[in-house]
């Protein structure tokens, strides 16, 4: 499908060969100031290769070194509630593993479900719940076609970024991220279910990337970047635009935490 993507991709990469991808989520975009001399190719100047519709999602690729390895970076990803099928983000995680990613560090914004982890916090996610009522994999053909979940986020790779944290006194949580489909906020209803299911943070993301790279056999780390606590638990009404300004809070802690452990891993 993204066959000619892929070529554009090669042929500007020369000989340059990308061991992870880093998918940055609304208003994270400040991870990239980190990457060397990065090589910038708007999504738009790729053949086939879908842009963005959402504000603090750039829909650029950055590309360098950061740290000891080399990275790509997306500054923006695709949701399926802007009408983009769950099947192409696993066509974008093929194609970066076709062009030599090994591992995937993936981040989002979410709406905190517990009260003492307020906006502007970093949580690592140890598990998902795919709520979307899809999946990426539908009419995959090659194997395996029922790929083992159980440990979806590696392990190892937490284990590093949370030394790194406790080395840099930099609180992070872990936790379960829940995916629903969006774009709505959750109703206060639908949150008092979440909180049911032991659930740390929502959102309307990730869980289509993880899926399509643990079947393509990547190594995953995802990180949620608290942006609010979940509709009903405050006074504050949710919106896009406070969304953007609380995740800008974590931004610098969360850029040296990525910094420092590309740095060691």
């Amino acid at each position: 499908m993204l066959e000619k993507s892929y070529e554009y991709l090669k042929q500007r990469l020369d000989n340059f060969v990308p061991d992870t991808a880093i998918i940055l989520g609304s208003g994270l975009g400040d991870v990239i100031n980190s990457i060397q001399d990065p090589l910038i190719i708007p999504y738009s100047d790729v053949p086939f290769f879908p842009t963005p519709t959402v504000s603090g999602h750039a829909g650029k690729f950055y590309i360098g070194k950061l740290g000891k390895h080399n990275v790509i970076c997306l500054q923006g990803r695709f949701h399926f509630y802007e009408g983009i099928d769950v099947r192409m983000i696993y066509e974008i995680i093929r194609m970066l593993k076709q062009l030599g990613v090994r591992r995937l560090l993936v981040t989002n914004a979410a709406g905190s479900l517990r009260m003492h982890m307020p906006a502007g916090s970093i949580m690592l996610i140890a598990d998902h719940i795919n709520m979307s009522g899809t999946n990426p994999l539908i009419g995959v053909c090659e194997e395996p076609y029922f790929p083992d979940m159980s440990e979806a986020y590696d392990l190892d790779m937490r284990n590093s970024f949370m030394k790194i944290a406790e080395e840099e006194r930099i609180p992070v949580f872990q936790g379960v991220y829940m995916m629903l489909t969006g774009p709505n906020y959750e109703t206060p209803a639908e949150v008092r279910m979440l909180q049911m299911f032991n659930v740390e943070a929502v959102g309307m993301s990730t869980v289509p990337e993880v899926i399509s790279a643990v079947q393509l056999g990547l190594k995953v780390m995802g990180i949620s970047v608290i942006s609010n606590l979940a509709t009903g638990m405050d006074l504050h009404k949710p919106n896009h635009q406070e969304v953007l300004r609380q995740v800008g809070r974590a931004t610098q802690k969360l850029s040296l935490l990525i910094t420092k452990f590309m740095e060691k891993e």
